[in-house]
């Protein structure tokens, strides 16, 4: 089954979210960990480049974390090729917040004797990173379950569809009730795919119910994929 990206345009809604039963804390308690280094009334050089590499493992652990969970470099139809770049996209999070930390913590690997680090820096590098672990703990503790998306054709004519997502794999089961008449003949370039497990015509209106699963196409997929990410950050 063909559906016109018509579908898409009146945006979605989520009903219902899923936790993940993952170690998120623990990205918490190794900042805490840098944090208390830096917080000491003078700390040395050592403690604040002690720091700043805590401040990294924090960012790079809950990362991995949130790719286990999502698989970003899976999405179908992303427009780039890292996982950083592809969160920045989807709206989730923007790079900006941690390209500085992680220059400054590969300076410190690769050139140590050029890394002067200064107790004002390292403070600001804390805030960023407590600022992300937070912003980004909704996302990492559950996302949006289900999906309702609705959109009215005519005033007397509608299509809604439910979908719930399988991250990773990237695909959902949808259930549908939908006019005829935003069903396509032939694929768009930007139609969602379906392919159908159940189907049946409903007398009283013509709309058909269905059942089925995702199958594209990348586009609106990945526009299904930026109103998952939608609901579960807001």
């Amino acid at each position: 089954m063909y559906i016109s990206a018509r579908i898409l345009s009146s945006g979605a809604e989520a009903d219902s979210w899923r936790f993940h039963r993952l170690g998120w804390k623990n990205q918490h308690a190794i900042w805490e960990h840098g944090n208390k280094l830096i917080s000491q009334p003078s700390p040395t050089q050592q403690d604040l480049e002690a720091a700043v590499i805590q401040f990294q493992r924090a960012v790079e652990h809950r990362d991995k974390l949130l790719d286990q969970i999502y698989g970003f470099e899976s999405i179908p139809g992303k427009r780039s090729d890292t996982k950083y770049a592809i969160m920045a996209d989807l709206g989730i999070i923007r790079p900006t917040l941690k390209i500085r930390l992680r220059e400054i913590r590969n300076s410190l690997i690769h050139q140590p004797q050029e890394s002067a680090l200064t107790a004002s820096e390292c403070d600001l590098l804390s805030d960023t990173v407590w600022y992300y672990l937070n912003v980004m703990d909704r996302i990492t503790q559950q996302c949006s379950d289900e999906l309702w998306l609705y959109h009215w054709i005519t005033p007397d004519k509608s299509a809604s569809l439910e979908l719930v997502f399988q991250t990773i794999r990237w695909s959902a089961h949808v259930k549908g009730d939908v006019h005829p008449e935003i069903l396509l003949e032939r694929p768009s370039k930007d139609c969602l795919s379906v392919r159908l497990k159940q189907c049946e015509a409903v007398k009283y209106n013509g709309h058909l119910k269905f059942y089925g699963e995702t199958t594209g196409t990348d586009s609106a997929m990945y526009r299904l994929i930026q109103m998952f990410f939608n609901e579960s950050v807001a």
